[in-house]
């Protein structure tokens, strides 16, 4: 049985996303948790807007919560058996700096792994148990593999790709496209189709926006995807 997952979010088609993709690839629930989207501005007792029935599975993934909430989950998960922490990035307001600092302390502690990849499918694990969660749920840096014949895209798979499913969505649409240099652009567009939840704000880290990160790397996957082609 692959690693199981709980999901910690305010809600949204985000969260949604997340939930439905990676219970598919990884052939069990996500636990999921919805937390309040309002809350005080300093939380002295995290645990009062947690539910009670958390903890168990071995990855958790914590979008867009509460400074507070975050810094006190591998405290409470950490004891009831969670190996790794993974806090996506989609908005550079989501998680600033310093609270990366403040987690990625608070899960050395509690010896948990952790990540903060900005976005989402920027996660390149470097830890053994992050890259166990990648390889059984086929997540991380967006991969795809393409069957060309007479220079048309005839199938593409995604050996790896966004936690949200959207590399997936956009391998599907990529069948009948010209196997040239006009795929990646046409990956981009597909991109923003259905669309990807990265923030256009500016990212002070990055010197660009989120989103156009994401779009970074589903071009590089569509260019690698390109020169490995199987062609007939």
């Amino acid at each position: 049985m692959p690693l199981r997952v709980e999901l910690f979010h305010i809600g949204g088609r985000y969260a949604q996303l997340l939930a439905e993709h990676l219970s598919a690839m990884g052939g069990i629930p996500v636990v999921e948790h919805t937390l309040p989207a309002t809350m005080p501005m300093i939380v002295d007792d995290p645990e009062e807007f947690l539910p009670e029935d958390i903890g168990g599975a071995e990855i958790v993934i914590a979008v867009n919560l509460h400074q507070d909430l975050l810094v006190d989950l591998p405290k409470l998960l950490g004891p009831q058996g969670a190996r790794a922490l993974i806090a996506p990035i989609e908005s550079p307001e989501w998680i600033r700096p310093g609270l990366v600092h403040q987690v990625t302390a608070e899960c050395g502690k509690a010896g948990m792994e952790s990540a903060f990849p900005k976005p989402f499918c920027a996660l390149d694990p470097k830890t053994p148990v992050l890259q166990q969660f990648c390889a059984e749920y086929g997540v991380g840096r967006p991969q795809l593999a393409l069957e060309v014949r007479d220079g048309i895209v005839t199938g593409a798979t995604v050996p790896r790709g966004s936690p949200c499913g959207l590399t997936h969505w956009v391998a599907e649409r990529l069948a009948g496209q010209l196997a040239d240099d006009r795929l990646e652009p046409k990956a981009a567009e597909l991109l923003h189709l259905r669309p990807c939840f990265a923030t256009m704000v500016l990212d002070p880290a990055l010197g660009d926006t989120v989103m156009h990160e994401s779009i970074r790397l589903m071009e590089a996957a569509a260019r690698q995807a390109l020169a490995t082609a199987e062609r007939g």
